[in-house]
């Protein structure tokens, strides 16, 4: 099996998981609301964030140091694995004794359990990470796919039960709880791992470099995307917050949902192939030239008919988060790539180019946040929008192609193509708008097909992109035949 059609079929694995997980959500979401009052749910969402950013920063990205590195011993992951241990393990005791503080200043006195069981959840989660990282050093993603499936099928039916017989707001912890034990012990035996004695050297000091930059560029990136809903919040509202937060969110489903997948497939991918330069470049440029093709028609049919977009996913009632969400969506066509860049930072062990960004980047756009607050939450929008183009497009770009493997022209070439494609797609969509002032879904299903179709036809006008349809329309009907066969 090529390295290529690995790549594909990892792909595939990886974003079978994802249905299932998005499925079991429209499933289980529903259930769990008849069975659980929504202040249970606020109560959860509350200790989130908390639990949230501990799980973030607890292991110093350690995780990705394992996965990163070329070669490594068995006394070089003990080392990281005990390291990450002891830091949950402060971050837990931490939590344990600033949780009845936090309920205090919530003024919700359950929250202190909550808290406590999830300072224990990051204990195993920790746990866990070892083998699951050696699991996907070894590039073993049809495992880890089954292992997400069972975790997320399991967990859910365990949550809904407990739902159904206690009526209590722990069942919202069990999907979770669930996962990370089944994640524990399953890729721990498939790993064939236990911790021992670490080895302190060198290399063990390297990736706890390469982890801290990682954890670091995290943080920031955590504190510049939760910075608009604080502003928004103190200066507009709850009812502000409420249209930007669900407008911000619709526009991220796209790109998490087909970006996850792909990401836990590529940086392993490209981690293994640093010193095939030629690979390296050719696997990351193909691939991200799928995702592009893949999502971002979608994306500029949705933000043209915004209105029509939000009515239907959200309902009448959030028409004001229509233009906001426009254009957050218009980030998101470019986002599309550049969001696929710190593959290539992570991949190489570019820390300091990474750090380098994660400052610029975070400062900047709380800025253009502040810039824009008076307007409202449509002026945030706007703000974040025109300072991504005109600052943060050209300065990632410039940071990630002047080193390494891909370079600043790799990714104009690869780029505009699908810029082109974009601009007579929308030229077409809006005379098409002119004519369908209020489009049925089926009219909206019919706009999003021309949509891709002529996106298609001006890539085939490239030859880099003919090539790659052509091969990849190859390679999937190749795969096709022969697992019919077999």
């Amino acid at each position: 099996m090529t390295k290529r059609v690995s790549t594909a079929r990892a792909v595939v694995f990886m974003g079978a998981a994802q249905v299932c997980r998005l499925l079991v959500t429209f499933v289980t979401a529903p259930i769990l609301g008849r069975l659980l009052h929504p202040a249970d749910f606020g109560l959860i969402a509350t200790s989130a964030p908390i639990i949230g950013f501990v799980t973030m920063i607890q292991n110093l990205g350690l995780t990705q140091a394992l996965i990163q590195r070329q070669t490594i011993t068995k006394g070089q992951a003990n080392t990281l694995f005990w390291l990450s241990l002891l830091l949950s393990l402060t971050f837990a005791v931490g939590l344990v004794v600033l949780a009845p503080f936090l309920a205090g200043f919530f003024e919700e006195p359950r929250l202190t359990a909550v808290i406590w069981a999830g300072a224990a959840l990051t204990v195993f989660s920790v746990i866990g990470e070892q083998p699951m990282a050696l699991l996907t050093r070894s590039l073993r993603f049809r495992l880890l796919a089954c292992l997400d499936i069972l975790g997320v099928v399991v967990g859910a039916a365990l949550g809904v039960a407990v739902a159904w017989y206690t009526g209590s707001y722990w069942a919202l912890m069990v999907p979770l709880t669930c996962a990370r034990i089944l994640n524990l012990f399953v890729s721990a035996i498939a790993a064939r791992w236990f911790p021992g004695r670490p080895l302190w050297d060198e290399a063990a000091r390297q990736m706890i470099g390469f982890g801290a930059g990682l954890s670091m560029f995290n943080i920031l990136n955590f504190f510049a995307r939760s910075a608009d809903n604080l502003m928004i919040a103190k200066a507009h509202g709850a009812v502000a917050l409420g249209f930007y937060d669900r407008a911000y969110r619709l526009m991220l489903l796209p790109l998490t949902q087909a970006t996850w997948p792909l990401s836990r497939v590529m940086t392993p991918i490209l981690s293994r192939l640093q010193n095939e330069p030629d690979e390296f470049r050719h696997t990351y440029l193909n691939s991200v030239s799928l995702l592009m093709m893949a999502v971002q028609p979608g994306v500029l049919c949705a933000v043209v008919f915004s209105d029509a977009t939000v009515a239907l996913l959200l309902g009448s009632k959030w028409t004001e988060a229509a233009p906001i969400f426009a254009w957050l969506g218009i980030a998101a066509l470019h986002q599309t790539f550049t969001s696929t860049l710190g593959w290539l930072f992570i991949s190489q062990g570019r820390m300091r180019d990474l750090g380098i960004v994660g400052i610029v980047a975070s400062t900047s756009t709380i800025v253009s946040f502040a810039v824009g607050l008076p307007w409202g939450p449509l002026g945030v929008a706007i703000a974040y929008v025109v300072s991504d183009y005109v600052f943060r497009l050209p300065f990632i770009w410039y940071m990630a192609g002047r080193a390494g493997h891909v370079s600043i022209a790799d990714i104009h070439r690869t780029v505009l193509p699908h810029v082109t494609g974009l601009v007579v797609s929308a030229c077409t969509l809006m005379l098409g708008k002119e004519f369908l002032h209020t489009p049925s879904i089926i009219e909206l299903g019919g706009a999003l097909a021309v949509t891709y179709a002529i996106n298609l036809a001006v890539l085939m006008l490239f030859r880099s992109k003919r090539i790659l349809i052509i091969k990849t329309l190859k390679a999937t009907y190749q795969d096709v035949i022969l697992r019919h066969n077999v």
